[in-house]
């Protein structure tokens, strides 16, 4: 599963020039990412436990990003407790099943977005413990990862939310993620640059629910490079700083590549 991100860590000009299609949608976009400066510091490392705003790009906003909290929370949700607990269990959405389960089908069929992250994390399990592995693309350009996104409203105040859309491992997190308690590798669903747009396209019948599903695909590990970093949990944690995104060398890990 995508539970580490690493996200806003360049130039803010790069998402805009990445993400934008004209001109006059760039300077807006680079205005929007001005706006929300606040929202959009460089997060070296953050785990979606935390509830962090991700930056998305929405249908309805194509080229503006919003700071949406990471952890979907469903427009039917009734009290806080509620909210709290599946925002827990809706980081991630299988891409298998985001069409029937009843916290992602709303998003899956009106509200996906795009989550624009510059990399994430994956721990490797080796001999009782625990190693964390970076990974990006090769260009080492920000992407878009496939999510969801729901408005729920409470007490008078609307929160945005999000789900970073999962899909099974390539061979390269098929080597990193080994997890003896997860059912398999996983990864987070990476849309290639020119199919971005359509994994926004409004579904109308069947035939477009079959061409997001489409989509989801493991993204390919020729594209990609992974290195083992710091630890980013627990007692000696490096927390949201450059170093979480620096190699770092283990004498005892067998994984190489």
């Amino acid at each position: 599963m995508c539970y580490d991100v690493a996200y806003m860590t360049k130039n803010k000009a790069n998402y805009a020039k990445r993400f934008g299609a004209t001109v006059e949608e760039v300077a807006s976009l680079e205005q929007s990412i001005e706006v929300n400066k606040a929202a959009f510091s460089p997060t070296y490392h953050t785990n979606g436990f935390a509830h962090h705003q991700l930056p998305v790009i929405t249908h309805d906003a194509p080229y503006e990003m919003q700071a949406f909290e990471w952890g979907l929370i469903p427009f039917w949700v009734k009290d806080a407790p509620a909210a709290t607990k599946l925002a827990n269990m809706c980081l991630n959405a299988r891409g298998e099943s985001i069409f029937e389960k009843p916290s992602f089908r709303n998003a899956a069929k009106q509200q996906r977005c795009l989550i624009i992250i510059d990399g994430g994390f994956e721990h490797h399990h080796q001999d009782g413990k625990t190693y964390p592995f970076h990974f990006k693309l090769k260009d080492e350009e920000p992407f878009a990862l496939a999510g969801l996104w729901e408005s729920w409203e409470h007490q008078g105040i609307i929160k945005h939310s999000c789900s970073i859309v999962t899909t099974a491992g390539n061979e390269l997190m098929a080597k990193i993620h080994n997890n003896p308690q997860a059912s398999g590798p996983r990864l987070p669903v990476i849309l290639p640059k020119e199919l971005e747009r359509d994994w926004l396209n409004p579904i109308h019948d069947k035939a477009d629910i079959a061409l997001i599903q489409e989509l989801i695909q493991p993204y390919d590990e020729s594209e990609m490079i992974a290195y083992p970093v710091a630890k980013l949990r627990g007692k000696g944690a490096v927390g949201n700083t450059e170093e979480a995104l620096k190699a770092h060398n283990y004498d005892q890990l067998k994984l190489s590549f």
